[in-house]
Parts: C-alpha cells; structure tokens; sequence
C-alpha cells in the first residue's frame, strides 16, 4: 500500500490485507471488527479489537489482516523526522575583543 495522507481508511473484507513496509512508528486504530498484525521477524500476533490501537515498533513489513470478518482500520503514519542540520568539520574562527 503506497499512500501520502497521513492518515487513511481502510475498509476490509474478511481475510484482506493491508501491506505496510517499513511502517515504524504507524498507528493502526481499528474503527470496526478486529485486526490481526503481524510484523516481519517477530514471533507476537497482535490482535487489535474495535476501539484499540497498535504502533507498529520495528522495522520490516507489517501486514494488518481482518480476522474474523469485516474490519475498518485506519492508518496513521508516523510524522517524518526533520533532516538533521548537516555536520561541518570547518574550524570555527575566534573573535578577539578590541
């Protein structure tokens, strides 16, 4: 799934699935039915019931299944994280009093 909003609806059928790679720091709210999460290289199931939230807390992909029937979940992705001032190796001049 490749979306630029922020935050998104997803409606799902029993068993659909939503791809989320690379999705650290994304919040997955199910509005409607449960959601089974699983995350790429770690052993938990995450399920998530009508009304609660999961952050996705490691890298890899992250697919969000509708369990047990219909679900609607919505995405929120994680603010981006502000470029960091670039470091500068150039001497700082000394200013001398008069």
């Amino acid at each position: 799934m490749v979306c630029l909003d922020p935050s998104v609806r997803v409606d799902l059928v029993r068993g659909g699935v939503v791809r989320l790679p690379e999705a650290v720091g994304t919040r997955i709210l199910a509005l409607a039915g449960a959601l089974w999460v699983t995350l790429q290289d770690d052993p938990r199931d995450v399920v998530v019931e009508e009304g609660e939230a999961f952050v996705v807390d490691r890298a890899g992909l992250t697919l969000v299944c509708a369990l047990a029937g219909p679900a609607a979940v919505q995405i929120e992705t994680a603010p981006a994280a502000p470029a960091a001032a670039p470091e500068t190796n150039a001497p700082v001049a000394a200013s001398r009093a008069a």
